[in-house]
């Protein structure tokens, strides 16, 4: 083989390997972006992929040290140019290659949807850079690796068009705004301040309502948290604080809904002049800032620094104006936020005061998350390490919730889920989310980056089986709440007399109607049958000292070996009711005059949830709806005397189909509309919605 023939296989075989290489880096960086966007949305956010047609890195030698410019060419015809944030995953390690890692950008614009772009880059380019004279010195070229920081971009279209972008460090320039706009800067202390104290919001300085999950379901309570699923997520919907007529909660500044023991606390702090206080919470800005300033406002709380959480720092553009209930504009959070968590937030904005509050030497925290106060006392011990600040105190204040309301979850609820089914029914009618500058850009958002796309079903609350055990009858239940109250009553004051007690928090509430036997689903249980009726022995009561009053029951069989002690709570906190169930308890003996027996029937015990179903379906159940949860709530829902029409029955498909309006037809082709979509039939109510999309 001569020696041109042996250079052109060299060649031939080294394209082959490249274009190999091309191959498995493209395999590979599909499979990470679909990894990416799989997370994305699964938390409730949503993202436009992007493919890259080309980069690489080209050298920017204006300063003494070159920097890197990463050129990404990508397969878009958007203008570039209005990329108004980048924001960089943590670089990954490309396993097929040394010195090459891999990022995800997403790049923020204008409209509500962000785009997420992968990139792989070489992180040991070497590059030659040129001679240069600085104040008359004389500096030759020489060979050096370029630093690669990834703040600096040139993106490039499919039609040419550039754009330079340089990421600066946006969540110090959110804090810095954030701090600017604060009291504290507007009107600045006579004395600079040694002392910053630090209070949370929810549940620390206010007794903020949650869903009880003596009432709702664990997966209930998972996906109504979840932001952008039947709306904006609880702790982001304003309807989380829709406590009553707003002007009347503000004359009486929300009285009952304040941790009177804390706003003593922040008082004591507010009125000390070498102390800046501020609030900081996990709530975002929007919407939170038309109610919290007000509220703290309306209690006389005059803080240095209302830290809301400025995640995303601007209003959304994508609205749900909801009319059917009269005066909420629901804001569905589509981009991803800045900060990673609400703690990410909170060390953020601890760390910004102090690089800009120089003269603070300690600081005093107050949080009712035990994570939280675990990581704060880690975070402020390397501050005091790093001789950043002198001294440091966090107080882990135990939570405490408003006093038990399930009318009032249950028509929050209600109007979520109802908000939901209008927003769906209205966009199955021809309405969609819109970019709000409509006049610079009207295109409309996709269906698959469309946030009422996380959930395309209707919806209707139903009662769902939760577990296993006996309830008691109703002679039972009475007997043991008059015989035992005296003794709850008696420990309650000593409890209250140790913890204190203020007027509008959490009480323990009589449940002394069930004991939970299994927590699934079972037909026979190790005391009979469903359906069967029991006999339960009281065996032990719960030493003092807690918020409860739990008896423990055995039920009685001829052989003592085969019997089972199990927990039926009779007062506890609504809050507390997956709390007490994994402790170990040491049963004191119970004293003779409480020695009794109940009887009770072997059931199901019901929680809330939610199913899917037509329109037609739950304009019908409405009344039935209503009804059932309240039996939920009183612990007196039987599924025998409450009956569903299912969603899914034969008969009501048959009805449906002989009438020829079936939501779920048979479809002999494509199809275009979602089997959900009511214009799939000819409803008598179709423009009977009440809400648009904004």
């Amino acid at each position: 083989m001569s020696t041109e023939e042996k250079n052109i296989t060299s060649e031939t075989a080294t394209a082959e390997g490249a274009e190999q290489i091309d191959l498995v880096a493209k395999e590979w960086i599909q499979a990470q972006t679909e990894k990416e966007v799989k997370r994305i949305r699964d938390v409730g956010s949503s993202v436009i992929p992007l493919k890259t047609l080309n980069c690489g890195i080209i050298p920017n030698f204006d300063n003494k040290k070159p920097r890197a410019i990463n050129r990404i060419e990508l397969d878009t015809n958007i203008d570039l140019s209005k990329v108004q944030q980048i924001m960089v995953s943590p670089a990954v390690s490309y396993p097929h290659k040394q010195h090459f890692n891999y990022v995800n950008l997403i790049l923020v614009t204008g409209q509500p949807i962000p785009f997420l772009a992968p990139y792989l880059y070489q992180t040991n380019l070497k590059v030659t850079q040129p001679e240069r004279e600085e104040e008359g010195r004389k500096y030759p070229s020489k060979q050096v690796i370029l630093k690669n920081d990834l703040r600096e971009y040139l993106l490039i279209n499919k039609n040419g068009i550039c754009a330079r972008f340089t990421i600066h460090e946006y969540h110090s320039g959110i804090l810095r705004r954030q701090l600017k706009s604060s009291r504290f800067n507007k009107y600045p202390p006579e004395v600079p301040p040694t002392k910053l104290a630090i209070f949370d919001f929810d549940n620390t300085l206010f007794f903020s309502p949650q869903l009880s999950p003596t009432i709702w379901s664990k997966r209930f309570l998972g996906l109504v948290a979840a932001e952008s699923v039947w709306g904006p997520g609880w702790w982001r919907d304003e309807r989380s604080l829709d406590l009553g007529p707003f002007e009347e909660l503000k004359a009486k500044a929300w009285e009952g809904y304040w941790n009177e023991t804390i706003v003593s606390k922040a008082r004591e702090c507010i009125a000390d002049p070498e102390t800046m206080t501020v609030i900081l919470t996990g709530r975002r800005y929007h919407p939170f800032h038309k109610y919290i300033p007000i509220m703290l406002d309306s209690k006389g709380l005059v803080f240095d620094l209302i830290g809301l959480r400025p995640d995303p720092e601007s209003i959304s553009d994508v609205h749900w104006i909801a009319n059917d209930y009269g005066r909420k504009v629901l804001t569905y959070n589509v981009v991803p936020s800045v900060f990673e968590s609400t703690a990410h937030f909170k060390e953020g904005f601890i760390a910004n005061i102090l690089h800009k509050v120089k003269s603070i030497e300690s600081i005093e925290l107050w949080d009712d998350r035990v994570p939280h106060v675990k990581n704060f006392k880690i975070f402020l011990k390397s501050l005091r390490q790093d001789g950043v600040i002198r001294s440091s105190k966090v107080h882990g204040v135990p939570g405490v919730k408003p006093v038990y309301n399930p009318e009032w979850e249950a028509g929050i609820v209600l109007r979520i889920i109802n908000s939901h089914n209008y927003a769906l029914k209205a966009k199955y009618n021809g309405a969609r989310f819109e970019y709000r500058d409509v006049v610079e850009n009207t295109m409309q958002i996709e269906d698959d980056t469309n946030p009422i796309c996380f959930a395309r079903k209707y919806l209707t609350i139903v009662p769902t089986e939760d577990s296993t055990g006996i309830r008691l009858k109703n002679e039972s239940q009475a007997r043991l709440k008059s015989m035992f109250e005296p003794l709850f009553k008696e420990r309650m004051e000593i409890y209250y007399q140790k913890h204190g007690h203020f007027k509008g928090q959490e009480e323990p509430v009589f449940f002394g109607k069930y004991c939970m036997l299994n927590e699934r689903i079972i037909r026979h249980t190790c005391c009979g049958f469903v359906g069967y009726t029991s006999r339960l022995r009281i065996d032990g009561i719960s030493p003092p000292g807690k918020p409860w009053l739990l008896l423990k029951v055995t039920v009685p069989k001829d052989d003592p070996s085969e019997e089972h002690g199990h927990i039926l709570p009779l007062w506890y906190k609504p809050s507390d009711e997956n709390v007490f169930r994994k402790l170990s308890h040491h049963w004191e003996n119970i004293r003779q005059e409480y020695q009794t027996e109940v009887e009770g029937k072997i059931t199901y015990d019901y929680k809330l949830n939610v199913q899917q179903a037509r329109w037609d379906t739950i304009r019908k159940q409405r009344k039935k709806e209503k009804d059932r949860v309240k039996a939920v709530i009183d612990h007196t829902y039987d599924r025998g005397t409450h009956k569903m029409d299912h969603p899914h029955s034969t008969k009501n498909w048959r009805k449906d189909h002989r009438q020829n309006n079936d939501p779920y037809p048979r479809h002999h082709g494509p199809s275009n509309k979602h089997p959900y979509d009511p214009t799939n039939s000819p409803y008598p109510d179709q423009s009977s919605f009440t809400g648009r999309w904004k």
